[in-house]
C-alpha cells in the first residue's frame, strides 16, 4: 500500500507529530496536525540529539537547517556531587559515523514547522482533538462543532494522552516520585561538556546551548510530594537552591546563577501490549514515555515516525502496516525505557558503600578502557537493535543492562 492520496491526521504537534506528519507527506500522504496550542513552540529549553535521531532527521530533510546554532560536545563527564569531583569522562563527537547535538528545542521545532510547510501539511493550532471511534475503517476527529474523517490517525500527544485512554484500555499517567527543574543561563564557553553531579536521590545535569552562549540545566531529584506534569509551571530558584543545598563547588555556583526557573514532575505508564488498534496508532510519548536519563526522549519519537511512514508505504493495508510498525518497534523503544530509568538509579545511590564501588569502577574504566564506556551504547546510536553488543557484568550493574 502506498500513502500516496490517503488522509492522515494527527494528533499532537510536537516533535514526534511534526516529523510523523513530514516522514508521510513526504510519501505523498495529506497530512492535517491537530495541536491544542495556540502557537506551535516545543517547551523547555535544551535538548539532545544522538545518531540515531539526527538520521531520521536527515531522512526528513531538515538537515542541516536545525543545526547551525547547536553545540557539539566532546565529552560527558561524571561528577560526584558534594566538590564536583571526577568520577569519569566518555568522549563524543570523536567519530563522524556517531554525531551527538545539542540545542534548544526552539531550534529544532522552527525547522520541523518549515518544513512541513514546505510539504503541504496542513496544521491546526488551539484544535483539542478527540477521535469520536477508532474501531471504523475510516475513523473521524472531532474538534469542536467540526469532525473530518481519516484513513489513518495518529496519536502522539504526550504522557497523558487521551487517545491512549479512550481507546487503548490505558489509565492516565501515574507520578513516578521524580521532578525536573530546568532553567538556563547566560553562558560563554562552546567547548564546555556535558557535566553529571551524581548526588543521593538527584542529580544535576549542565551543557551548552547556541554556540556556548547559554548553559541548560537539568535538576531531578526523587520526592514524595507530587509536581504537577505541566511545562510552564514556574518555581521559585529558593526551591531549587533548597532542593540541591548539598551540592558543592562548581554545581553550586551554577546553580546560584538560576533566576528563572520551571518544574514539572516526571510521569509514565506501564507498556502497552499493542501500539494500534484498527485504524489508530500511538507515537511517542504517547505509548513509550521516557525518563530523561538518557537523552532518547526525542530520538525515540523521530525513530517512531520514520518507522510508521515506512512500515504504511510498504505493506498491503493501513492495518498491517500499523501491525508491523508496533511489532517493530516494541522492542527496541521499549529497551530504551527500562534502561533511562535504571540510569537514572545508578545517577541517584545513597548507600556509601554502594556510591564508592560504582564510582570507583567507572573511574578505573574510564582511565584504562575509554573505548568501552564510548561504546557502550552504539546498539542504541546504530539505530539497528541486531548489532547490540554484549558487555561484561559489572555494566549491567553499573549502566542498568
Amino acid at each position: 500500500m502506498s500513502v500516496t492520496g490517503k488522509d492522515f491526521g494527527i494528533i499532537g504537534g510536537g516533535i514526534g507529530g511534526m516529523a510523523a506528519a513530514i516522514a508521510i507527506a513526504q510519501l505523498g500522504g495529506r497530512v492535517t496536525v491537530y495541536e491544542q496550542a495556540a502557537k506551535l513552540a516545543e517547551v523547555g529549553a535544551g535538548i539532545q540529539i544522538s545518531a540515531n535521531g539526527l538520521a531520521v532527521l536527515k531522512e526528513l530533510g531538515v538537515d542541516p537547517e536545525f543545526a547551525g546554532p547547536a553545540s557539539r560536545p566532546q565529552a560527558v563527564e561524571l561528577r560526584d556531587y558534594k566538590a564536583g569531583r571526577f568520577v569519569a569522562r566518555i568522549r563524543q563527537n570523536h567519530n563522524p559515523d556517531y554525531p551527538y547535538l545539542q540545542l534548544h528545542r526552539a531550534d529544532l521545532m522552527t525547522a520541523l514547522v518549515v518544513r512541513a510547510d514546505a510539504l503541504g501539511v496542513m496544521v491546526k493550532l488551539g484544535a483539542r482533538a478527540e477521535i469520536l471511534d477508532a474501531f471504523v475503517e475510516r475513523p473521524e476527529i472531532r474538534v469542536g462543532d467540526t469532525t473530518q474523517t481519516f484513513d489513518t490517525i495518529i496519536a502522539a500527544d504526550g504522557v497523558n494522552s487521551k487517545t491512549r485512554q479512550d481507546w487503548f484500555e490505558a489509565g492516565a499517567a501515574r507520578f513516578t516520585g521524580q521532578v525536573t527543574w530546568r532553567a538556563t543561563i547566560p553562558a560563554d564557553d562552546p567547548d564546555a561538556p556535558t557535566t553529571v553531579y551524581m548526588g543521593k536521590g538527584k542529580h544535576l545535569v549542565t551543557y551548552p546551548l547556541r554556540g556556548g552562549k547559554m548553559m541548560n540545566i537539568v535538576a531531578v531529584q526523587e520526592r514524595k510530594e507530587i509536581a504537577a506534569q505541566d511545562w510552564e509551571n514556574t518555581d521559585t530558584p529558593e526551591n531549587l537552591h533548597a532542593a540541591f543545598a548539598e551540592f558543592g563547588g562548581e554545581a553550586k555556583e551554577i546553580l546560584s546563577q538560576v533566576k528563572d526557573v520551571r518544574v514539572w514532575g516526571l510521569y509514565g505508564h506501564p507498556p502497552l501490549q499493542t501500539w494500534w488498534r484498527a485504524n489508530v496508532a500511538l507515537l511517542g510519548d504517547a505509548v513509550h514515555p521516557m525518563f530523561p536519563f538518557m537523552a532518547q526522549g526525542a530520538c525515540m519519537a523521530l525513530e517512531d515516525a520514520s518507522v510508521l511512514a515506512r512500515k504504511l508505504d510498504e505493506t498491503d493495508s493501513i492495518r498491517l502496516g500499523l501491525a508491523r510498525y508496533g511489532t517493530t518497534r516494541m522492542r527496541r523503544a521499549s529497551k530504551v525505557q527500562r534502561l533511562a530509568a535504571r540510569n537514572g538509579k545508578m545517577f541517584h545511590l545513597s548507600n556509601p558503600l554502594l556510591r564508592f564501588i560504582a564510582q570507583s569502577a567507572l573511574t578505573v574504566i574510564s582511565t584504562v578502557m575509554p573505548r568501552f564506556l564510548e561504546r557502550r551504547f552504539d546498539w542504541i546510536y546504530k539505530n539497528n537493535i541486531s548489532q547490540e553488543v554484549g558487555f561484561y557484568v559489572i555494566t549491567g550493574f553499573l549502566f542498568g543492562r
